[in-house]
């Protein structure tokens, strides 16, 4: 036999063989694959964790694999670390998964890494550019960077996208607040903010519908929440700031007062002609019975008036 023989004969086997050994391995990971997604219907997730290691390692291309071990991580174990190097381990297998960017950059955003959590972001909305939450972190993070126009647009783009979708549960809350059925109104206005995180209305009304209610600390909640996406907004922080006057906590009523009077102040720090706010420090002065304070806020609360007027 030729040397050529030989080693065409020889290149074949080998060609074979891998191709073998890739199939063998290909039906290995699925069996694994398989087994890992009926352990974990079954809440058996160190065996399901084991069996997607093997799938790995049989087929280290299964991004599949890699992602129900970064949710196993993330939602069973809450080890962000082990699920954010999952998710990573996914993309570089496939980037072309919207869903996974915004995992993964949810988890950079928690763990301040924002030119990261950034860039995943927005790689989600290139691939699918309706994803609410993929908007609402990006607004988090602009926020805590003060990039307040940056934060705005996303929150116009979120609005825009989702106003098919909130349209009609917006129209429902407001019937249903209309007619006094505040629990009713409450559902609706949630499912609004499942839909568009973005949506200062809802906020802002379901927070009015929990102090109808007498749920102040509810209500509280829920504005911290809003507080997050409209840090500047001086209506957001002085509603909130009423709410912590009001709350009435039996324990820790100094420190909701106190932060009543923070958010006055930043809201002056907005905008000094907010007259509203040197009211509501009166009130609270007022009530901790600090005379000098008390008149200081209302002499300015009247000559915030006396600028308004002109």
């Amino acid at each position: 036999m030729s040397i050529q023989k030989f080693l065409a004969t020889g290149f074949f086997i080998v060609t074979i063989a891998c191709i073998y050994i890739h199939t063998y391995a290909q039906n290995d990971a699925s069996y694994y694959y398989k087994r890992a997604l009926v352990q974990y219907q079954h809440q058996m997730y160190n065996y399901a964790v084991e069996s997607l290691e093997l799938t790995l390692n049989s087929d280290p291309k299964h991004f599949e694999a890699a992602n129900l071990l970064a949710n196993i991580y993330l939602k069973h174990y809450n080890d962000r670390v082990r699920a954010l190097q999952y998710f990573e381990k996914s993309l570089s297998i496939n980037d072309n998964q919207p869903a996974i960017h915004l995992e993964a950059g949810k988890l950079y955003y928690f763990f301040s890494e924002y030119s990261n959590a950034i860039s995943h972001l927005q790689k989600a909305l290139v691939q699918q550019n309706d994803l609410a939450y993929a908007h609402y972190y990006l607004v988090c993070i602009y926020n805590v960077l003060k990039n307040y126009e940056a934060a705005a647009r996303h929150i116009a783009l979120c609005n825009e996208i989702t106003l098919k979708q909130t349209q009609p549960e917006m129209a429902k809350a407001q019937a249903a607040k209309k007619e006094n059925a505040i629990d009713a109104a409450v559902v609706q206005y949630t499912k609004v903010l499942e839909i568009n995180p973005l949506s200062r209305q809802a906020y802002v009304e379901l927070a009015r519908c929990y102090r109808i209610q007498k749920k102040i600390d509810k209500a509280i909640k829920v504005l911290e929440d809003c507080k997050v996406v409209f840090p500047v907004d001086t209506d957001v922080l002085l509603t909130l700031a009423h709410f912590y006057f009001e709350y009435k906590h039996p324990k820790r009523r100094a420190y909701f007062i106190n932060q009543a009077i923070a958010l006055c102040k930043a809201a002056i720090a907005i905008d000094s002609s907010c007259c509203e706010a040197y009211s509501l420090l009166f009130e609270i002065y007022k009530e901790l019975g600090d005379v000098f304070l008390r008149d200081e806020q209302a002499s300015k609360y009247n000559a915030c008036l006396e600028v308004s007027k002109q």
